[in-house]
C-alpha cells in the first residue's frame, strides 16, 4: 500500500509507538508500491489464490517484485533485517510453509510471469531454441504461448502448476520418458544470491550451481528467470478413463504389463485408485498419453480394453490442450496431504501394495463412515523420467528408471482441519508399510520425487551421499551466510 510519507512515520503519526520499525515497515518504506499488508486487497487476493487451505498462511506482509533487480534489492534488505521469509512461484505445493509463511515476509513472484521465445534454434523451426520463462508463470499460460508455434518444452501436465517449484523439484512432464525430468530441459537459470548479486548458471558458467538447482529446490538462491530448450512438437494423443472399483485388479495388471513390456519412449501414464467418504464409494482412473497423434499400438492398449468403465475420452491435441483435461475444480475449504515413494516393477509387487490401501479404507470407514466428514483417500502410480548425470537427483542413468521404475503417491483430500494430524499419520504409515513391501520384494528405490513428498520425508538422502555433499558444497559457496537454510524456513533443507 502506498503512503504519502514513510510507513514507519505514518505509524507514529497515527498513535502507535515503536522503538524501531518492524521489518515489513522498513520494506514498505523501500518498496512502497510492492509491499502489502492484511488491510490491502492485494494481500488478501494473494492469500486466497493458494489452492489448499493449509497453505493459506498469513505473513506480516507480502512483497510482489517485478524484476530481478527488485528481487536483488529485496534480498539485500532481508539479509540486513534478518527476518524469516518464504518465496512463492506458482504456490501449488501442498506442504504448509513451503511457499508462504505465518508472520515474516512472503515474496510473491507472480508478477514476474512473462514467457518469451528468444531463439528459434539453428534451423529457425523451434528445434533447439530457447524459451525464457519468469518464476511466477504457470505452465498453462506457457503452453498457450508456445502451442500455436508447434513447439514445446519439458513442462508440467497440470494447467495451474507453477514453473519454478516444478522445475527446481525435478519435475515430471508428458515428455519425460523421452527427454528426462523437467529440470533437464533448463539451459540457464538467472539467480539472485544471498549477497544480492544476479548471476547466470548454465553448462559453462557457475556449473555447480546449475546442477544443484536441478532438484535442489530453494537452497541456493531465488531463480528469477528460467531458460528452456525448445523442440518441435505437434499434436499428441491422450485419453482419460474412469472405472468402477470392479476394474481395480485389471488396472493394476495393465500397469504391471505395461512396465514389463518392451519400453516405448512415447508412452506415459498415471493410474489412481480413489475412495470417497461419506458416500463410501470406490473408483479408479487412468490418464494415458502418447507423444504421436495416432493412438498407441503398444501395451497402453491394455488400459483402453479394461471393462467395466464409467467414462472414456480420447483426443489428439497439443500439450497445452492436454493439460486442460487435468484441471479438477477444488472446492473451497479443501486440505490436501501427499507422501511418496519409488519402486521398480515386478509381476507381483502392485498386488501386494494394493491391500495396504484397502486396509486403510476399512479403518476410515469404521471411524467416519457414519459421519458427514468429506474425505478422499487415494493412491496411484506413474512412470518415471529418463535419468541424467547433469542434475542433482542422484539417479544413475544406467538404471533406466524410464523403463522399470514407478513413482507411487498416497494422498488425502478433506475439509476438516482437525483431521490433519491423524490423516498425516495414515498416509505416512501407508508409505512406510509400502516400503517394507518393496524392500522384501527387492524392488525398493531410495529416490523420492520431491514435488510429491510430505514435508516430514527425508528427500535429499534419497539423492545419494555424493549428490547431497555436492549440493552442500554449492550452498556453502553461493550462500555462505546460510540465508536460504535459516531465513527461508520452508522447503527441504540440506542440513
Amino acid at each position: 500500500m502506498a503512503f504519502p510519507f514513510p510507513r514507519s512515520i505514518a505509524i507514529l503519526l497515527f498513535g502507535a509507538i515503536f522503538a524501531t520499525a518492524s521489518p515489513c515497515d522498513t520494506l514498505a518504506d523501500q518498496f512502497p508500491e510492492q509491499v502489502f499488508f492484511d488491510d490491502d486487497s492485494e494481500y488478501n487476493a494473494s492469500i486466497s489464490s493458494y489452492t489448499w487451505v493449509q497453505t493459506q498462511l498469513h505473513p506480516t506482509c507480502i512483497v510482489q517484485p517485478e524484476s530481478a533487480e527488485d528481487v536483488a534489492q529485496l534480498v539485500k534488505s532481508l539479509g540486513h533485517l534478518n527476518t524469516a521469509f518464504a518465496v512463492r512461484g506458482g504456490g501449488h505445493s501442498v506442504n504448509k510453509g513451503f511457499s508462504n509463511i505465518d508472520q515474516g515476509v512472503t515474496i510473491d513472484l507472480r508478477k514476474m510471469n512473462t514467457t518469451d521465445l528468444v531463439d528459434l534454434g539453428p534451423a529457425g523451426d523451434g528445434e533447439d531454441g530457447t524459451l525464457e520463462i519468469g518464476p511466477g508463470a504457470l505452465w498453462g499460460p506457457v503452453y498457450d504461448y508456445i502451442d500455436p508455434k508447434n513447439i514445446s518444452v519439458l513442462g508440467g501436465r497440470v494447467y495451474d502448476v507453477g514453473v519454478a517449484g516444478l522445475t527446481t523439484g525435478g519435475g515430471i512432464s508428458f515428455f519425460s520418458t523421452e527427454r528426462g525430468f523437467v529440470c533437464d530441459g533448463v539451459t540457464n537459470f538467472e539467480v539472485v544470491l544471498s549477497n544480492a548479486t544476479v548471476v547466470n548458471a548454465n553448462a559453462t558458467s557457475n556449473v555447480g550451481l546449475f546442477q544443484a538447482l536441478k532438484g535442489g529446490q530453494n537452497n541456493f538462491g531465488i531463480v528469477t528467470k528460467f531458460s528452456f530448450l525448445t523442440f518441435k512438437q505437434g499434436p499428441m494423443w491422450g485419453s482419460s478413463i474412469l472405472f468402477s472399483n470392479k476394474s481395480e485388479h485389471d488396472l493394476l495388471q495393465a500397469v504391471t504389463d505395461h512396465k514389463l513390456a518392451p519400453f516405448d519412449s512415447s508412452a506415459m501414464f498415471v493410474a489412481q485408485f480413489l475412495y470417497f467418504l461419506p458416500d463410501q464409494t470406490r473408483q479408479c482412473v487412468s490418464n494415458i498419453w502418447y507423444l504421436k497423434p495416432d493412438a498407441p499400438k503398444t501395451s497402453l492398449d491394455q488400459f483402453l480394453s479394461i471393462e467395466p468403465r464409467l467414462n472414456l475420452t480420447e483426443s489428439v491435441e497439443s500439450a497445452g490442450k492436454q493439460v486442460l483435461h487435468a484441471i479438477q475444480p477444488i472446492p473451497p475449504g479443501t486440505f490436501e496431504l501427499w507422501a511418496t515413494t519409488t519402486l521398480r516393477i515386478s509381476k507381483t509387487v502392485l498386488f501386494k501394495l494394493h491391500p495396504l490401501w484397502e486396509a486403510r479404507i476399512d479403518a476410515l470407514t469404521e471411524k467416519y463412515g457414519k459421519t458427514n466428514k468429506t474425505i478422499m483417500w487415494a493412491y496411484g502410480f506413474q512412470g518415471m523420467p529418463t535419468a541424467s548425470d547433469s542434475n542433482s537427483l542422484g539417479i544413475n542413468p544406467a538404471a533406466h528408471p524410464e523403463e522399470s521404475w514407478l513413482n507411487m503417491l498416497g494422498l488425502f483430500q478433506y475439509n476438516d482441519a482437525s483431521l490433519t494430524e491423524e490423516l498425516q499419520n495414515v498416509v505416512l504409515s501407508f508409505i512406510d508399510e509400502a516400503e517394507k513391501v518393496t524392500k522384501e520384494e527387492g524392488v525398493y528405490e531410495a529416490y523420492k520425487y520431491l514435488n510429491y513428498a510430505h514435508w516430514k520425508q527425508d528427500i535429499f538422502s534419497g539423492y545419494g551421499k555424493e549428490s547431497l555433499e555436492r549440493m552442500r558444497k554449492v550452498a556453502k559457496e553461493y550462500d555462505p551466510v546460510a540465508m536460504f537454510q535459516k531465513q527461508v524456513t520452508g522447503g527441504y533443507k540440506l542440513w
